[in-house]
């Protein structure tokens, strides 16, 4: 295939993945987790499998003299791949909480900093930092009601944009 045809695909790939965000937004959330512990969880067991067969393969005496210690990283990657796999909801919930307080923060950060700037007599100013501090009051009283299904909706957006975004990137360089 020749490498002409790589950003296509990527842009076909990005937009069908970005336009079944939006249809299906619900839904998408437990694939999302499912693939991230997944991600975690192969290379883990991989990384035992390799770590079991070195150590059985070798006699006594060469235990004793290797280097080869248990590999808690792999476990630890394994067990966490796991765990997000069961428990995805919580994973989710968890999720929602971290970026809702950081919403909260940078939006208070950004009044605060608003507040003691030259520019302060400009009400404006103080709008977006305000709509971040209540879509962070409000994402921490609700946290699984209205955003899993925003989020998702958000990166559809942001992957049909890109996609957007990259087919006249190309029709630039065609020309």
């Amino acid at each position: 295939m020749k490498a002409t045809y790589y950003p296509i695909i990527r842009i076909v790939f990005t937009l069908i993945v970005g336009v079944f965000m939006i249809i299906s937004p619900s839904s998408i959330l437990s694939y999302i987790a499912i693939i991230i512990g997944l991600l975690l969880l192969i290379p883990g067991i991989v990384q035992l499998l390799r770590y079991a067969i070195i150590r059985f393969q070798r006699n006594h005496r060469d235990r004793r003299n290797s280097s080869i210690k248990f590999p808690v990283l792999p476990t630890a990657c394994a067990v966490t791949g796991i765990l997000i796999i069961v428990f995805w909801k919580e994973v989710v919930k968890i999720f929602s909480i971290v970026l809702a307080s950081s919403l909260l923060l940078a939006g208070i950060y950004e009044i605060m900093m608003i507040a003691r700037s030259a520019n302060r007599n400009i009400l404006g100013y103080y709008v977006l930092p305000a709509l971040l501090t209540l879509l962070g009051v409000f994402i921490l009283i609700n946290p699984l009601d209205l955003l899993p299904n925003v989020i998702v909706i958000m990166f559809g957006v942001g992957a049909i944009i890109y996609c957007i975004n990259e087919i006249i990137y190309l029709a630039r360089i065609g020309k």
